[in-house]
């Protein structure tokens, strides 16, 4: 029988305590985050973080190689900024926010005035804070589930306003069009209007039936194109939120409500359902008119019920600092 010497044992402890140590520091900032809507503990194992350290490695040697042949350029502040633990300062339009680097999508900090005036975040439900920094969302199926994509633009004024960009994704591309005012996937009056859902939500839901007879004239050759499973799949479900003057303040636009979830909530918990094949999604746009910027998420239709939590989340997070 083999025998371990007490330094062999030693070691041994001290490896599982590190590696017990590394999952612990996977742990997401949440003390202030309410029991109920506290994400679980994110863990690797230490293969994982192994194997995420030589992609990293790898990417680095590239980035490093590319520097060096002059194939890329490199602006010295934007690579400190990378490189820093400190909150990242960024600008939109006028206004000065400040946020900390794993906020960001992919946890890249952005230039200090970026000049799309575009920047993308991701936080995950229910907590709605970001992942660990050095954590990747796409690295975990997790991680990846309760993800919420977020972009928020600012809007120039002299282009577009902020309630004339709400209003317009409610029309279709082109209003004018005979053939799409015809289109009953994207006009509101086409639609069936519903009972206010989650809070003050007015649902506008798709009319399959309108959707099948449209695609039948369109496609009158192809069975397929025309049929029930084909009019649901293609079918987005619409929710509106209005301010006190009828303006569009929150407009999200859901896969068909004649569709599943494709995912499995108890609690905070958060698996697929194995008898569904597809995640049923939104795409959530709403305003913050005073700061002159509209923002853009992403997520699982099962955390539907959470949209007005959810923009509270980002409200806050956009707070001028003007500094």
């Amino acid at each position: 029988m083999r025998t371990i010497e007490p330094e062999q044992e030693q070691e041994q402890e001290q490896e599982q305590e590190q590696e017990q140590e590394q999952e612990q520091e996977q742990e997401q900032e949440q003390e202030h985050v309410a029991a109920e809507h506290r994400c679980p503990p994110i863990t690797l194992s230490v293969e994982q973080i192994q194997a995420l350290a030589r992609e990293d490695a790898a990417v680095g040697q590239v980035v490093d190689r590319l520097i060096a042949d002059q194939s890329i350029a490199i602006d010295p502040e934007h690579q400190a900024r990378q490189a820093s633990t400190q909150p990242v300062a960024f600008k939109l339009g006028p206004n000065t926010f400040v946020l900390r680097r794993n906020f960001f999508y992919f946890q890249n900090a952005p230039s200090a005035a970026p000049t799309d005036g575009v920047v993308s975040l991701s936080v995950q439900w229910p907590c709605l804070e970001p992942l660990p920094q050095g954590f990747n969302f796409a690295d975990d199926k997790d991680a990846s589930m309760r993800a919420i994509s977020i972009t928020a633009r600012y809007l120039d004024p002299e282009r577009i306003t902020v309630p004339a960009a709400m209003q317009r994704t409610l029309l279709p591309l082109d209003p004018e069009s005979p053939a799409q005012r015809s289109n009953p996937l994207e006009n509101l009056g086409m639609r069936l209007q519903g009972d206010a859902v989650h809070g003050e939500l007015v649902p506008y839901y798709a009319d399959v039936g309108a959707v099948e007879r449209y695609l039948r004239d369109r496609h009158p050759g192809n069975a397929w194109a025309h049929s029930r499973e084909n009019s649901v799949r293609l079918s987005k479900d619409w929710y509106v939120w209005r301010g006190p003057g009828g303006d569009p303040l929150s407009v999200i636009k859901c896969d068909s409500r004649k569709l599943p979830d494709g995912l499995l909530i108890e609690g905070p918990l958060v698996k697929d359902d194995p008898k569904v094949q597809r995640r049923a999604a939104c795409d959530h746009q709403f305003a913050l008119p005073t700061l002159g910027i509209v923002v853009e998420m992403s997520y699982a239709r099962a955390f539907l019920p959470d949209w007005r939590r959810i923009e509270q989340r980002i409200e806050a997070l956009f707070r001028p600092t003007n500094a």
